[in-house]
């Protein structure tokens, strides 16, 4: 059970970052849009395939 809501919440983290990345895409600025994205994408995964 702990391991299931560790990965639901690590997947929520990454799908917040996938949501900033496609809206920051049509925003007036997505570069800093895409920077921003890859912030909580990169805990998401981190905090899904690192160290235990």
């Amino acid at each position: 059970m702990d391991k299931s809501l560790a990965y639901a919440i690590s997947a929520f983290i990454v799908g917040f970052g996938l949501w900033v990345l496609v809206t920051g895409l049509s925003s007036s600025a997505p570069a800093l849009w895409v920077c921003a994205a890859l912030i909580p994408i990169a805990i998401g995964l981190v905090s899904t395939f690192g160290p235990a």
